[in-house]
């Protein structure tokens, strides 16, 4: 079988257990969001035939950020295209069972991706899509990301209290409640002593739940008029009563969404 590409490019042959250590995005044109986010993030792409897919490693600059492959309607079954992040877990096969007890659904079976490790596609009991994977080159070092780089990611869900119960179970996070200065209800998921992301309430949005993926970007109005400029579109603009006007919310020419954040902290290694 073609070999899928590791996610640690070295390998590290290190396992964070809860981290969100890779992403893919499932696409409806593989094309279009290349030039996209190469257009946007100065991204470059290295095709690779995965299996029986046509598959691109994206990069910024030496640093591997993500895939990207043409969908199959298979892990997400409704039309459209998404980011999909995946969990580093200590047990592929006790994580699905997990998920299947406790109100969620296995999408994709565990499974072995030659190159890549064992890994499945999962849902929530809210239906927010997601993975998880035992990497057999290790996951990538753990570091605070850089400029174009993911740095963050969140579930929106309509009771975050029970999902932060259902993520814990899974991924063996800590849990800690948050207070949001809008007032909502918020979770933060740690494990290895750094915070993995968040859960928020998200039940007066109108949205149904799903993970967000956030990059790091020098400045998001620059971001956000760029992403215009390419072809993509803005689902929420920066607006200084929402985290100081750090953070917006878009959507690539495909529909997949994704934020976009603003840190003034240096790179951690």
């Amino acid at each position: 079988a073609a070999a899928w590409p590791a996610i640690a490019d070295p390998p590290t042959n290190v396992q964070v257990p809860g981290r969100w250590v890779w992403i893919d995005l499932f696409t409806e044109d593989a094309n279009a969001a290349r030039r996209f986010y190469g257009q946007l993030f100065g991204w470059t792409f290295e095709g690779r035939n995965a299996g029986e897919r046509s598959y691109a490693v994206a990069r910024a600059g030496d640093d591997p950020v993500g895939g990207i492959v043409q969908r199959r309607h298979t892990y997400v079954q409704e039309r459209g295209s998404r980011w999909v992040g995946m969990i580093s877990v200590p047990d592929v096969a006790k994580a699905a069972s997990y998920a299947a007890e406790h109100g969620g659904k296995v999408l994709v079976p565990p499974r072995n991706l030659p190159g890549r490790g064992q890994v499945a596609f999962l849902a929530d009991p809210e239906g927010a899509p997601f993975g998880v994977i035992r990497s057999a080159a290790g996951d990538p070092p753990d570091y605070l990301a850089a400029e174009n780089e993911w740095i963050w990611i969140e579930l929106w869900a309509k009771d975050p209290k029970a999902m932060a119960d259902f993520y814990a179970g899974l991924g063996g996070y800590e849990i800690d409640a948050v207070s949001l200065a809008n007032g909502r209800a918020a979770y933060e998921l740690s494990s290895g002593g750094y915070a993995r992301g968040r859960i928020m309430d998200s039940s007066a949005s109108g949205y149904p739940s799903a993970w967000v993926p956030y990059l790091r970007v020098a400045d998001v109005n620059k971001a956000v008029e760029a992403a215009t400029a390419a072809g993509g579109r803005v689902v929420v603009a920066p607006d200084k009563k929402l985290r100081d006007g750090s953070v917006a919310l878009i959507a690539d020419p495909t529909g997949a969404a994704l934020g976009l954040v603003h840190l003034t902290e240096g790179r951690r290694k």
